[in-house]
């Protein structure tokens, strides 16, 4: 959820963030060569426009790409945005700054959606069709989840979700999840037993075990239903090392040659 002001994006608290923030590439904006120097100038700039009390609530982060700006507070945001796009000089009008308040000021964080060991969830896809997910256990509050071997365009009864087999299980993190991006549909007996998940997958919490971002299983399953490329990692064969024995790559999957490799990842500023 976004109120974008000018040039300057403005995320919204969700179900998994309380708080306002600004991402920003400020070193480019500032015209100094890192991100770290950036940031003291934009404290210093911040300190002389804001006020005393709402400057201490104000949380800065920064790496080598961009600078984060967290805040509560819906008005010290907006000044913020505010001050960003007179630095780039964007003008904005008194009702555009007006509408951001009142879409600011109005918005209501939306609660977590509750999730439990066997619900059965959806991932929506980029043909806008349907993949199908379970949770199958928590380990120390992540799911640990199960992508079935299964593409529809409507939505089948969970009994019949759940005859199908497991493509995938990974231990993820939560977001999508919590924010309900992952709508639970119904709740199921599991029918995969924990020795037949790779102990590095299963979510145990022995050494070496893995876990990963929530959009992996989202980007598995479009890449294994052939709706985005197979092999634009920095591991090529990195979809094929999380598929669950005995699936293999499959053949609609979209293998891309060494150039176009390159050259999706160039878009993707992935190199």
């Amino acid at each position: 959820m976004i109120v974008s002001l000018g040039k300057i994006n403005i995320f919204l608290p969700d179900a998994t963030t309380s708080y306002f923030f600004i991402t920003e590439d400020l070193a480019g904006i500032l015209k100094v060569e890192k991100n770290y120097d950036a940031l003291k100038q934009f404290r210093k700039i911040l300190r002389n426009e804001i006020e005393k009390d709402l400057y201490k609530r104000i949380d800065f982060s920064q790496d080598s790409s961009e600078v984060v700006i967290r805040t509560t507070n819906a008005f010290t945001i907006l000044k913020i945005a505010v001050i960003i796009n007179g630095l780039i000089n964007e003008t904005i009008s008194e009702v555009e700054i007006t509408e951001a308040e009142h879409k600011l000021l109005s918005h209501k964080r939306p609660k977590k959606q509750k999730w439990n060991v066997g619900d059965i969830f959806l991932l929506n896809l980029r043909d806008d069709t349907y993949a199908f997910g379970q949770v199958l256990r928590k380990s120390y509050g992540s799911p640990v989840c199960g992508l079935f071997n299964l593409n529809t365009e409507t939505i089948p009864t969970v009994a019949k979700i759940s005859n199908h087999p497991f493509i995938s299980v990974l231990t993820l993190l939560s977001s999508s999840l919590d924010k309900g991006d992952w709508k639970v549909v119904g709740n199921i007996d599991i029918k995969i037993n924990i020795d037949e998940i790779p102990w590095q997958h299963s979510g145990l919490g022995v050494a070496g075990s893995m876990s990963y971002s929530d959009g992996t299983l989202l980007e598995l399953a479009n890449a294994y239903y052939g709706l985005m490329p197979w092999n634009v990692y920095y591991k090529e064969d990195y979809f094929d090392e999380i598929l669950l024995s005995p699936f293999k790559r499959p053949n609609i999957a979209k293998v891309l040659s060494r150039i176009e490799r390159e050259h999706y990842r160039n878009e993707k500023n992935w190199n």
